[in-house]
């Protein structure tokens, strides 16, 4: 006897195409996902090692340490203590220092100074936690650029002399252009200091008529 659950009906699992293709959801921008506190403690636990993280302690002194901040102006500094198998890194940051740029933008085209100042503290929070995590786990975590901060631009490629019998390399219009400027501003002319005139040397003339010569002496046999 065949019952309902028998029968396997085919489900059609593409996309209908009265509603047409679904398109896959754009991948998150790298802001809000690689800068974020969670994906450093998830590359952080991915080492296996024992992590402890303790609340991050705020002062408007440097003396007194407190892990709630209720006061309505900024703290100075905050601090960020991770252990890493037991050991300790501990990170200081100022809240000056911490803060991002007046022009900088998301990949929305949101000012990141406006995201940071719709919940200041909670930011000053994770952004002292990231450095503290990114110094104790350096070697998963690397070298990136904070949120918010204007990143450096990448250096010009240094030029390649051209091999022997290689033809040099074409300049663009712009350089071409720009050369010709350079050697248009070169001073071709005649220099404007003044022209020393040599002093001739002294010209040997012979003596004057009345200048008494002297005879040259004779010698024995009558020869000089």
């Amino acid at each position: 006897m065949t019952t309902i659950n028998d029968i396997q009906i085919p489900i059609e699992t593409r996309a209908s195409r009265l509603r047409g293709a679904e398109r896959p959801a754009p991948p998150a921008p790298v802001d809000d996902v690689a800068q974020t506190l969670a994906e450093y403690t998830r590359l952080a636990l991915s080492t296996r090692s024992r992590l402890e993280i303790d609340p991050v302690e705020f002062t408007a002194d440097g003396d007194v340490w407190v892990p709630l901040w209720l006061h309505a102006e900024p703290p100075a500094a905050a601090r960020a203590t991770v252990r890493r198998d037991g050991v300790e890194t501990v990170v200081y940051r100022r809240w000056v220092e911490a803060l991002p740029g007046e022009t900088v933008t998301t990949d929305d085209g949101r000012l990141w100074r406006d995201v940071w100042e719709a919940n200041p503290t909670e930011r000053f929070e994770s952004y002292v936690l990231r450095a503290a995590l990114a110094r104790a786990f350096a070697d998963v975590i690397g070298d990136r650029p904070e949120p918010g901060k204007p990143r450096a631009r990448a250096a010009a490629p240094a030029p390649v002399e051209p091999a022997d019998g290689e033809p040099a390399p074409r300049l663009s219009d712009a350089e071409a252009a720009e050369l010709e400027a350079l050697v248009r501003a070169l001073p071709w002319g005649v220099s404007d200091a003044p022209e020393v005139a040599a002093m001739p040397g002294p010209v040997p003339r012979p003596p004057a008529a009345h200048v008494p010569r002297l005879a040259a002496p004779e010698t024995r046999g009558g020869v000089r």
